[in-house]
């Protein structure tokens, strides 16, 4: 019998998204991923979660709303603890399938497999053991499967770094932005208001995390005084600490989703290293009530903060209000990594 699955367009699916539907179409299964994020889905997934739940939670919900109305046999709603070792991922996100369960709506079965590498990747078999239990497909075909996708996705990720490595920061006649944020905001346009895309058309180059090689992230985070155990966050601060001390970048864009307990202090965490380094910043915060006019108001009084900065060649003036000495002028000019503060010792 050929199954049809239905995947949440949304949260860990802008991460993953191109591992399970491989996966899904390798075991001759029917994919069924719910369409782009829009108002009604946003509406519907808020209306069937707590207050307290943060946006991309909200929108996860829409999704699955929307998939139960497709008659899908099953939707793939994985727990995900972990994709690392000494890693973890969102404690929301990982309550993602007791939160649709213990839901009043009226779903089709789930499929939720728990993957946990913290302590060895090797439990990855148990992940899969428990997608073919809950289909069953034959377990080595499940296995061979499983490898296959993930082929393809590391392929597709040293495709996006290798264009980054290979290109410099600085390009002429664009600014460079690089844009700090989880891939679930950085890639549902709906959420973000579109960001990326009116950045490119208002003359911008812009760079997102997963450009950056996992060792250069995890290389500029060594100096940390005690190692992060958030798996998006490590991706978020080490590839603005690795942006930061490159001449080509103009300004970091962060941005969060609010009532996001893992931003509250890895956005600060950014801050202070921006700050310290004389990089300007612009920090968004987005819930459901964001509008479009003023986003684009603050995005183009930052970009003009910005070429106006370079124009003039005046170090001194900061987009973020504060005075920049000569210390932290030359601290970005040389690339200093750490400095003598307690946080980043």
């Amino acid at each position: 019998m050929k199954y049809r699955i239905g995947i949440p367009r949304a949260v860990m699916y802008y991460q993953f998204g191109t591992i399970w539907k491989s996966f899904f179409h390798t075991m001759d299964t029917e994919v069924i991923v719910s369409g782009e994020t829009n108002k009604k889905i946003l509406d519907e997934g808020a209306t069937r979660v707590v207050d307290e739940a943060c946006l991309p939670v909200k929108v996860y919900f829409g999704h699955a709303m929307q998939l139960a109305r497709e008659e899908v046999d099953f939707l793939f709603i994985p727990r995900l603890v972990s994709i690392e070792k000494k890693a973890f991922i969102c404690p929301k996100l990982m309550g993602l399938p007791d939160m649709l369960s213990a839901g009043k709506s009226s779903l089709p079965p789930l499929i939720k497999p728990t993957l946990n590498l913290v302590k060895s990747e090797s439990r990855l078999e148990d992940f899969l053991q428990d997608i073919a239990k809950s289909l069953s497909f034959d377990k080595k075909k499940t296995r061979q499967a499983w490898h296959l996708a993930q082929g393809v996705y590391n392929k597709e990720m040293e495709s996006k770094r290798r264009s980054f490595l290979e290109n410099q920061i600085d390009c002429p006649g664009l600014t460079t932005i690089f844009l700090a944020a989880h891939p679930y905001l950085i890639h549902d346009r709906f959420l973000n208001l579109n960001i990326v895309d009116k950045l490119k058309k208002m003359g911008c180059r812009v760079i997102l995390p997963e450009e950056i090689p996992p060792e250069v992230q995890n290389a500029e985070l060594s100096c940390l005084r005690k190692p992060l155990f958030w798996s998006f966050g490590k991706m978020q601060l080490g590839s603005v600490r690795f942006i930061a001390r490159q001449p080509g970048a103009k300004g970091i864009i962060i941005l969060s989703s609010f009532g996001c307990g893992i931003d509250s202090f890895i956005d600060n965490m950014v801050v202070r290293y921006l700050k310290k380094m004389g990089v300007p910043y612009l920090n968004i915060i987005l819930d459901e009530h964001s509008g479009a006019a003023g986003l684009d108001t603050r995005i183009e009084a930052f970009l003009d903060m910005l070429r106006w900065k370079e124009s003039k060649d005046e170090d001194y003036v900061s987009t973020y209000g504060s005075y920049l000495g000569c210390d932290e002028g030359t601290a970005r000019a040389s690339g200093a990594g750490c400095s003598s503060t307690t946080l980043f010792q």
